[in-house]
């Protein structure tokens, strides 16, 4: 049954109630009247209400802000930001109940209305830290210790982002500096409320996305860093906390609590040879993946060429159901180097585009040519639109959101979530600098994966690395936000690691590709709407006529919705749009189209070969020769060697082999050149080839 609304929120309405015919956000665009160069504080105030899903609407005009309930300004409170008329506007506007949420008051004359008396500016301010508060609902997805402690810069620099510290009067410290100057004030004014944060937003966002921020990142990757989210989640709560039934979108589609996007990247023969492998087990357990595949079809002193021969392995994952994105051509690791790879020509082929790793740089490759070509040998070989790309080691140029845009992909995954400070994904700039123009390309960041710097992920500690994803998933879990991982199809027991995270997933976490969450996140990001309260009984949400027909993924969190006696969600002509509810966390509800059902729970893995050989590398060699194994069961091995008159030449002992990788050797040191017969005999299996030796070493 639905409980009755409470006795203080009916006078409430009575104190408020013309405000309350508006329930979204007025974003106060400030960029031309404080004269700046860039839109990016406008961007990025605009990110935060994004990643908070409150939905809002853009003026310049503070008597068109002042209609709204609540406002945002985009920017510094300058001296002479605001008329003497628009100043009393604001004021008035607190006193008679709104909410106002400003960064970096400069002008005294609004002191008395944020509640402080002074400030200092200093660039070298690295630590911000919450006041603990467990009663104050703004705080409330503040509950880990890497949200109420972030770092603003590393300590090695000498200046890092400027920061105002202010001296409360009327107000109260929210946040603080590490020289206990306060980074966040409260002040209640009259009816309303004001807070003031002692920064730029673009420092908190735009700065982090175009990895600008001072070595702010406390690791690259396998971690949780929020940094640029806690500020999302703060307006989201102080919104929620003085608007009666607050709305937002939901992160995660329909009623699922959380999301785990899975993503491989191929990018070597063992990867080639096994996708298959995780492809299958992915299948049989109702799993979608992304496939990031590198279309390396040069032979160079980074690889062979391990594209070529496997199309019948790539159509297999994508027939079981796989999702297929581009990994680039070459797999280069200077790739982000603009000099080395420049933006290059588009209008490349298979036939044209020769880039080469010679082992210590890279010659021939541009960002145009890898993004155009791997598009179109993957979209040729396999009939597959591919939307998504990846470049290789993560190594990101910054001609490649330019060059994405240009042949037409949606989204890239080449950032590091913890090097960006984000778990969310966000709308991409043409290049690496802080006035860069905004591109259609969104970003998805990587949070996860089985790269492991300082040790390795290997088959004797995999289980503990898959702990620190699970980790990291639970704690991206706690804000609703999405975790991508991204593991390399190389080793078979990799498998069971996913499977040891898939199995931790909170209940109600939802496993998507690149593309459906990308898709379903601009879908979010587009819809907007109002809402309104009739007495105290009924909350109308109506979405916004270019947001219509609604997309059927979004959901929405109606704060302590059940406690009021009914929800309408409709059309501007009144239709209503009928859409299930149920509880969601405190006494919250969710509105959602229909319910996420899906389930992981099968875990069925099951080994395909029990060995997995790769081909002699190099070949022709002189010296030795290396093959891949992978055993999936304890086998027994030998390593024969014929001429071709049938002699044998080499005969290694025969070895017993636990589960695991191994790399063989063909020693050839004491053969003459020529060609000869290699015979591998795994358990009663036997598997031959040809090897061309050149000479003594």
């Amino acid at each position: 049954m639905i409980k009755h609304l409470p006795r203080y929120f009916s006078f409430l309405f009575l104190l408020v109630s013309p405000l309350l015919q508006a329930g979204n956000v007025a974003l106060l665009d400030m960029t031309q009247r404080n004269t700046e160069t860039t839109d990016g504080n406008r961007y990025s105030a605009m990110h935060l209400l994004q990643i908070a899903g409150l939905s809002f609407f853009e003026t310049t005009d503070v008597n068109l802000a002042t209609q709204s309930n609540f406002i945002l300004c985009s920017s510094t409170i300058e001296t002479t930001s605001f008329s003497q008329a628009e100043r009393d506007s604001l004021t008035a506007f607190v006193n008679r109940g709104g909410i106002l949420v400003a960064t970096n008051v400069k002008d005294n004359l609004l002191f008395s209305l944020f509640g402080v008396s002074t400030y200092s500016y200093r660039t070298d301010r690295y630590w911000m830290n919450w006041t603990s508060d467990a009663t104050d609902k703004s705080l409330r997805w503040m509950d880990d210790p890497n949200e109420w402690t972030l770092k603003l810069g590393d300590t090695s620099n000498v200046a890092i982002i400027g920061t105002r510290g202010y001296q409360v009067s009327t107000g109260s410290v929210r946040a603080s500096f590490e020289d206990l100057s306060a980074a966040v004030v409260r002040n209640d004014f009259g009816l309303g409320t004001t807070y003031l944060v002692g920064l730029n937003w673009r420092d908190v966002v735009l700065r982090n996305q175009q990895q600008k921020h001072y070595d702010a990142a406390r690791s690259f990757s396998n971690d949780f860093e929020p940094q640029t989210d806690v500020f999302a989640l703060y307006l989201r709560g102080v919104f929620a906390k003085h608007i009666p039934y607050a709305v937002w979108k939901h992160t995660s589609s329909l009623n699922s609590r959380a999301t785990l996007i899975i993503t491989h990247d191929v990018d070597a023969t063992t990867g080639m040879g096994m996708m298959n492998d995780f492809a299958n087990y992915e299948r049989l357990n109702n799993i979608r993946a992304t496939y990031f595949i590198t279309t390396h079809y040069v032979h160079d002193s980074l690889a062979k060429d391990f594209y070529t021969n496997f199309t019948d392995t790539m159509r297999m994952t994508r027939n079981y159901g796989m999702e297929i994105a581009s990994h680039s051509v070459s797999h280069v690791p200077d790739f982000y180097n603009s000099t080395i790879v420049p933006s290059g020509l588009c209008g490349n082929t298979q036939a044209t585009y020769r880039p080469f790793w010679n082992g210590q740089f890279t010659s021939g490759a541009t960002v145009c040519g890898e993004t155009e070509v791997s598009k179109l040998l993957l979209e040729e070989e396999l009939n597959v639109h591919v939307r998504a790309f990846r470049a290789g080691y993560l190594a990101y140029n910054k001609y490649l959101i330019q060059s994405l845009e240009n042949n037409n992909y949606a989204f890239n995954c080449t950032n590091s979530a913890n090097y960006v400070l984000t778990a969310f994904p966000f709308q991409a700039h043409r290049g690496l600098s802080m006035d860069s123009a905004i591109s259609p390309v969104y970003e998805i960041p990587n949070h996860i994966s089985d790269v492991f710097m300082a040790s390795p992920i290997s088959e004797e500690n995999y289980l503990q690395k898959a702990a620190i994803w699970s980790d990291v998933l639970v704690r991206n879990s706690a804000n609703n936000a999405p975790t991508c991982l991204m593991i390399h199809p190389n080793r078979l027991w990799k498998i069971d690691g996913q499977q040891v995270l898939i199995r931790s997933m909170a209940a109600g976490t939802r496993i998507r590709t690149i593309n459906e969450y990308g898709d379903y996140w601009i879908a979010r990001e587009q819809c907007q709407f109002t809402t309104q309260i009739s007495g105290d009984s009924l909350l109308i949400i109506t979405i916004d006529s270019a947001s219509l027909p609604l997309n059927d993924q979004l959901s929405f969190i109606v704060d302590d919705g059940q406690l009021i006696d009914r929800v309408l969600v409709q059309t501007p002509d009144g239709v209503v749009i009928n859409l299930l509810q149920q509880a969601w966390a405190d006494d919250d509800l969710i509105l959602y189209a229909s319910a996420f059902n899906e389930s992981y729970s099968g875990f069925t893995f099951q080994l395909g070969n029990p060995a997995e050989l790769g081909l002699p590398y190099p070949n022709p060699f002189a010296g030795v020769a290396q093959l891949e194994l992978d055993l999936n069961q304890v086998s027994t091995v030998q390593i024969r060697v014929y001429d071709l008159s049938g002699r044998i030449v080499k005969d290694e002992p025969e070895k017993t082999l636990n589960v695991g990788h191994y790399d063989l050797e063909i020693h050839a040191e004491d053969l003459a050149p020529g060609a000869y017969i290699y015979v591998i005999t795994i358990n009663e299996e036997r598997k031959t080839g040809r090897i061309v030796v050149t000479g003594a070493k």
